[in-house]
């Protein structure tokens, strides 16, 4: 009679996932100290990585509070002590946020997947934004809110969205990004890789478009940013083309990875107190000037993702910084943001 094999199988396997756990537990050892060691340099020069939440596109400051927005919704911090906190009873559960706003009278508008929604003092209420996905929010200077999104832009009147113009007006794809400058102007752009734009409503009621021939660097459009000389600077890029763009007085100027950028195609532009420029790169990281220096950084120095999305500074001198893949934070006189050697 044929002895069976069963028994030696269910040996062979059980002795195979021994070893086998035992190699995870063994590299588990090895590899947990060096990555306590990496926590703790970061911390002491003044770096943080904070997961959850992991893809987070928006970050806004409400009093001692830090509220964030990414693919898995709403997130909420105490900036204070750089510790996640439990989101407020009744915070609805949404998705994909995108955009975020504290408007004039401390009311927080979340702009996500499904449209809108609006928290005053607690209480919660949702618009649909007749824009389809929401991307962006704005308040202009009369005190409308304005929200762009896959279907174009729309503004808040007698309590309801309502479309002002749709992607086939505005003459680009959708709108990811808004701005309100210091004139009243509502800045409106799309960074749309093929179909991407950007425009200026102005507080008199004129439309004027902006493109690669009156001088941006590439249509591709994901953010603006004001800076402290009422100049307009575009996040423009795709591929391997691109830049940030600076606008004032019908002048442009345009900075690329040959300057100091980590790369062509901009994410974000963004001027602190002390005057470091940021400009956050798609896939390359950030770069940072302080004075003439630039410094890249990277999750080789201690990011949590490649691409920075959002930046806030808080009162105690730390940026927290939105990425694909969590939130840093660092503080202001971290050697990294003042020319000074990585670690």
């Amino acid at each position: 009679m044929k002895r069976s094999t069963k028994p030696r199988q269910r040996w062979k396997s059980g002795l195979q996932f021994g070893l086998a756990l035992a190699l995870v537990l063994g590299l588990g050892l090895a590899v947990d100290p060096v990555a306590e060691r990496f926590k703790r340099r970061h911390m002491r020069n003044g770096w943080q990585r904070l997961r959850p939440p992991h893809e987070t596109s928006a970050l806004l400051l409400e009093g001692p509070r830090l509220w964030g927005g990414g693919r898995d919704g709403l997130s909420l911090f105490d900036w204070r002590h750089a510790a996640l906190l439990p989101l407020p009873a009744g915070t609805p559960r949404l998705r994909q946020v995108r955009g975020l706003l504290l408007d004039r009278q401390g009311v927080l508008w979340v702009a996500h997947n499904s449209g809108v929604d609006r928290c005053d003092g607690g209480a919660w209420s949702h618009f649909d934004g007749t824009v389809g996905a929401a991307q962006a929010l704005a308040q202009w200077r009369d005190g409308e809110i304005w929200v762009g999104g896959e279907k174009g832009l729309a503004r808040l009147r007698d309590g309801a969205f309502r479309l002002e113009r749709n992607s086939a007006a505005l003459g680009f794809e959708g709108v990811d990004a808004l701005l309100v400058d210091r004139n009243g102007d509502l800045w409106v752009s799309s960074a749309h890789p093929l179909r991407g734009g950007a425009a200026r409503f102005t507080a008199s009621g004129r439309w004027d478009d902006f493109t690669h021939a009156s001088g941006l660097a590439h249509p591709s459009v994901a953010s603006f940013f004001e800076d402290r000389e009422g100049a307009v600077w575009f996040a423009s890029g795709y591929g391997e083309h691109g830049g940030a763009c600076r606008y004032k007085d019908g002048q442009w100027m345009t900075l690329r990875k040959r300057d100091g950028l980590a790369s062509d195609r901009a994410r974000l532009v963004y001027e602190d107190r002390t005057s470091r420029f940021w400009v956050s790169s798609e896939t390359d990281g950030l770069a940072v000037r302080a004075g003439a220096v630039w410094r890249v950084l990277t999750p080789r120095q201690g990011m949590t993702g490649w691409e920075v999305k959002s930046v806030v500074e808080t009162p105690d001198g730390f940026f927290w910084l939105a990425t694909e893949d969590g939130v840093t934070r660092i503080s202001g006189g971290a050697p990294e943001l003042n020319g000074g050697a990585a670690p």
